[in-house]
């Protein structure tokens, strides 16, 4: 609404008064967005408008007030709805800043409703067509709700503005459809979002209905007005309007006025009583309103009433009024008016020379306009004539070109076909020749990290050789010097031997392990094998090991289900092997329980050597086997005899590895085939 001169002063100190308590600084964001719309309300020119509804968008983006941003970009989306560039800025802001599960609603509406009002607001159907043709293009790929109402309001809006120019192709089931298509799809959102949407569809719905003039139509449209107004009623009750002091009363007031110009065309669906109401309340509302702004808006509405009501007399006098107001260039309303005026001495039968003076200068002005619309014809005829004759002697050229085009193209793609399949014969070339390459230096790089693991472990190795080698060496030498120094007394003397005997086998059992390994590494073929009951062979290697031990806290147990447990094998090898694993549970265990089982399950023999020792990790259970490997660099070791008693194992047949389900210490089990 615009604001009458009895408000500029106040409006003009109100709007100085907004502006200087924007430089307080000590106001926060919030309130500088709400103060900027105020301004907004506030101002009368476009160029301001836009400026303070910009600023406020701005510091709704700062804040990430979903709904700031998406009524401020409304607003200008609208205002800049006839440029193209300043519009798509807008739009792409709400495709960045808007966010939630409405976004998409929110972007439909403003990619919408710019289009809506140039096509209410277009003099020509030209851009509608347009319209049509875009929406037929993108229909197919419509991939969701927010899609889909946003392409339905352009094409409702689109039908429209054909509708208007070309009354005979118009078909308002096909808009109807459409419109209740809208309305489904926004039906389940929250009210914020869907009343623009609903808005939309509750003003084309009565339009269409009230343009039928049948009674079960014009319900309808009494209907769709009627939740138009409690729409408009809830709409103010948003916080976005609620606030806004500067338009609320005047705008909603102006909005209900408008519906009920509307409900005064249906006073056989409303009543006499609820028409007396409406149009009292209108005259109040028009009471403080300008003369101009009480002639444009309420004599409309007065004549409905009164022609209604049968007051003709007061119906003629505005009927009048509004004929003196109306330009005499503005045929068509004029024409709409005396049709109006004509009607009313029908139904009143009175003032037959007014009505015949009305009907007269309808005729002329219908006359005019049809002679006027004929020539514009009889020029559109000749200019089409004109155009069709350009068009087929352009039609012919063209289709010599696209004769010679057509050859060209056969031969452009018979040359393109050979190249991509000389292209797709060397492509698969490459491809088989890059894939031989890939697999060629993924082997490469196997055997160089082989290399690498091996030299590595030879490099540990010889490490701990020197190590192994030294320890009892130097024993050796520092005790042979000092058995020989007489200053000692014989009974100092009297262990040297001893270590000096225990220091040579600790040397001599070290190489007897290297050349082992070397031994059992040159060949894979079976040892020489033979019957053997390996149950009293495992019982004398658990007593040997007890004694060397010597340790009262581990208990060395020995279980076996037979009395007898015959196996092909060879005892020499196998008992290294065992004595080993035996060796390892003492080297390993303090205190606890060192067992050994002989166990037959599934055709084989299970030889299992348990304590209650540190364990192995079961991420290391292969490990161990390999060579120069010691998960404890500081105990004593080559790292040569696990791996060593897999070689035995396996070239006696059978299998040697860590149980990695026993959680108690370590348990290596060793399965031979069993006699049959």
């Amino acid at each position: 609404m615009q604001i009458y001169a009895a408000q500029e002063v106040d409006i003009d100190q109100t709007r100085k008064h907004l502006l200087e308590t924007l430089q307080d600084n000590s106001i926060d964001k919030q309130q500088r967005m709400e103060l900027y719309v105020d301004l907004y309300d506030l101002s009368d020119d476009v160029t301001s408008k836009r400026t303070y509804i910009n600023e406020s968008l701005q510091l709704a983006i700062q804040l990430k007030d979903q709904i700031y941003i998406f009524e401020t970009l409304d607003i200008l989306c609208r205002s800049y709805k006839d440029d193209p560039d300043s519009l798509h800025y807008y739009q792409r802001i709400g495709e960045q800043c808007l966010e939630g599960p409405y976004k998409d609603f929110y972007m439909a509406w403003l990619k919408a409703f710019p289009s809506v009002c140039k096509m209410d607001e277009a003099e020509k159907p030209d851009e509608a067509n347009e319209e049509i043709s875009r929406y037929k293009r993108h229909k197919v790929n419509l991939s969701d709700k927010s899609q889909e109402v946003q392409w339905e309001m352009i094409l409702c809006s689109a039908m429209e503005c054909i509708s208007y120019f070309s009354p005979s192709v118009a078909n308002s089931e096909d808009r109807i459809v459409h419109l209740k298509n809208i309305h489904q799809l926004v039906s389940g959102l929250p009210f914020e979002v869907s009343y623009k949407f609903d808005w939309y569809y509750l003003t084309r719905i009565e339009f269409i209905y009230r343009a039928e003039g049948k009674a079960e139509e014009a319900a309808k449209a009494v209907e769709a007005l009627e939740q138009t107004e409690q729409l408009y009623d809830n709409q103010f009750e948003l916080p976005f309007y609620k606030r806004r002091t500067y338009i609320r009363t005047r705008s909603r007031e102006a909005l209900r006025m408008g519906v009920y110009s509307e409900l005064l065309y249906f006073g056989d669906i409303i009543g006499r009583k609820r028409a007396d109401d409406i149009y009292s309340r209108m005259e109040e509302y028009y009471q403080s309103k300008t003369p101009k702004e009480n002639k444009e808006w309420l004599l409309p509405s007065a004549f409905r009433y009164y022609f209604y009501t049968a007051q003709y007399d007061l119906a003629m006098q505005t009927i009048d009024e509004l004929l003196e107001q109306t330009d005499s260039a503005d045929t068509n309303r004029r024409t709409e008016l005396l049709a109006k005026k004509i009607n009313l001495v029908t139904q009143w039968k009175q003032h037959y020379k007014e009505g015949f003076d009305a009907f007269w200068e309808y005729t002329n002005l219908m006359e005019d306009n049809h002679v006027e619309e004929t020539n514009k014809q009889l020029a559109e005829m000749r200019s089409l004539f004109e155009v069709d004759k350009l068009k087929i002697e352009q039609a012919e050229l063209q289709a010599r070109y696209h004769r010679i085009a057509l050859a060209v193209l056969i031969v452009l793609l018979l040359i393109f076909l050979i190249w991509s399949l000389y292209q797709y014969v060397l492509t698969k070339r490459l491809k088989a020749t890059k894939q031989a390459l890939i697999l060629s230096n993924e082997k490469v790089a196997e055997e160089s990290e082989r290399a690498k693991a091996s030299d590595r472990m030879k490099t540990e190795f010889l490490q701990s050789m020197c190590y192994e080698i030294r320890t009892p060496l130097n024993a050796i030498c520092g005790f042979s010097t000092l058995l020989l120094n007489e200053d000692l007394a014989q009974e100092d003397k009297k262990d040297f031997p001893v270590i000096i005997e225990k220091n040579s086998n600790q040397l001599t059992e070290l190489f007897e392990d290297i050349l082992q390994v070397s031994d059992l590494s040159s060949s894979l073929e079976l040892f020489p094998m033979e019957q053997v009951d390996i149950l009293p062979v495992c019982a004398g290697l658990l007593d040997i090991c007890q004694g060397r031990t010597r340790n009262s806290e581990i208990a060395w147990l020995f279980e076996s289900g037979t009395d007898e447990c015959l196996v092909k094998t060879n005892a020499r090898y196998l008992q290294r092997v065992v004595e080993h694993l035996l060796g390892n549970a003492a080297k390993f265990t303090t205190v606890g329980t060192i067992r050994m089982s002989l166990v037959r399950t599934e055709g084989k023999v299970r030889i299992m050597v348990s304590d209650t020792g540190i364990g192995v990790p079961a991420d290391k259970a292969e490990y161990i086997f390999d060579r120069f490997t010691k998960l404890d660099e500081f105990v004593p070791g080559t790292g040569l005899g696990l791996y060593s008693c897999r070689l035995i194992v396996t070239r006696l047949g059978g299998s040697i590895y860590l149980d990695t389900s026993y959680q108690d210490g370590a348990c290596f089990c060793i399965d031979l085939p069993a006699e049959e």
